[in-house]
């Protein structure tokens, strides 16, 4: 997998620099109702988030069967515009807006383009979707709100957002805490090195230090390897490429749709070896809204009937012409 050429190396440096800026401008647009409002991601209050994660680790639970599975999709699904009432899209309607919680520093899934201060990438282009299906065309009315890795599912369960798009890897354990979509994407853990490091798998670096985004199944991931590297955890994955340049991790482990997006900030680093885990991602949603999940569900079968989720697919995880796209995830149902 390669991501499209960037017109425009995003550093660290830059991303913080953009997302300050996008944050301050989303601070001062929100105080009014527009047709469309602005996609930049306004983050949480600090002492908001502070509370979210305090006492949010997840202990392991029961095997829930089949963690891809989610709820069936409405027959027929409500017309964009005609929320039903009574539904939690109808009081997303009724309010004006869709709340959507992202990461605003992972590229190519979501990124501030420091060309035009906009959000943009593979979950904020999902986002977009179910605003439009709500909506109708031409009517998007979406506010993203910056969140890390471990705020996602604190921020969904206290109703701070809808839904978050967050490069999320749906598991039995975070289903006790929220509701998942149908999987959007199938991802898999890989791991990044410097060129020259001589590394070329996981394994390979038994004892050293290996950086992936605290709370996240990747961490977990790099402590079940054997022999095993020492897990070095960060806020967001956007910090193990300053850990990695500067030398204090020897490698980065996660996804590797978004290995691929480090890459394309420093072409000095690559991504060696072969998957080692599954991750499917879902759109996580509160559980006292089964039928927000029906309805998300519903919205990207028909993106993926419609070639739709084809098209933001090549757009953000391919070259420009040099790969296929892959067919989307197959839903799988219960209940």
């Amino acid at each position: 997998m390669t991501i499209r050429p960037a017109g425009r190396r995003i550093t660290r440096a830059t991303v913080v620099t953009v997302v300050g800026a996008a944050i301050l401008a989303a601070t001062v647009a929100c105080g009014t109702t527009h047709s469309r409002l602005p996609t930049e991601a306004e983050p949480l209050p600090p002492a908001t988030a502070a509370a979210l994660l305090a006492g949010t680790a997840t202990a392991p639970g029961q095997d829930c069967g089949n963690p891809r599975a989610s709820l069936v999709p409405p027959d027929p699904m409500p017309a964009p515009g005609d929320m039903p009432a009574g539904s939690f899209m109808r009081t997303i309607q009724d309010r004006g807006y869709l709340v959507v919680g992202v990461i605003p520093d992972v590229p190519p899934f979501g990124i501030v383009n420091p060309q035009t201060n906009q959000l943009e990438g593979f979950d904020v282009d999902m986002a977009k979707e179910m605003a439009t299906a709500i909506f109708g065309p031409g009517n998007l009315k979406i506010r993203f709100r910056a969140i890390t890795n471990a705020e996602r599912i604190p921020a969904v369960q206290r109703g701070l957002i809808d839904i978050a798009i967050a490069t999320m890897t749906i598991t039995c354990d975070r289903r006790r805490d929220v509701d998942f979509s149908a999987v959007y994407y199938d991802s898999g853990q890989r791991v990044l090195v410097r060129r020259d490091s001589g590394f070329r798998r996981i394994e390979d670096l038994a004892g050293k230090k290996v950086c992936a985004a605290a709370r996240t199944t990747s961490i977990q991931a790099i402590a079940t390897v054997s022999p095993a590297p020492i897990p070095y955890p960060v806020t967001n994955v956007a910090d193990c490429l300053v850990a990695l340049q500067q030398g204090t991790v020897d490698g980065i482990s996660t996804d590797d749709g978004i290995l691929t997006g480090i890459v394309d900030q420093d072409p000095y680093t690559m991504i060696v070896g072969p998957r080692f885990t599954n991750e499917p991602h879902g759109m996580a949603v509160n559980k006292d809204h089964p039928d927000f999940t029906r309805f998300l569900n519903g919205v990207l079968e028909t993106i993926e009937k419609n070639g739709r989720w084809a098209e933001i697919y090549r757009h953000w995880l391919t070259g420009p012409g040099t790969e296929p796209v892959p067919a989307p995830p197959v839903p799988e149902y219960q209940g």
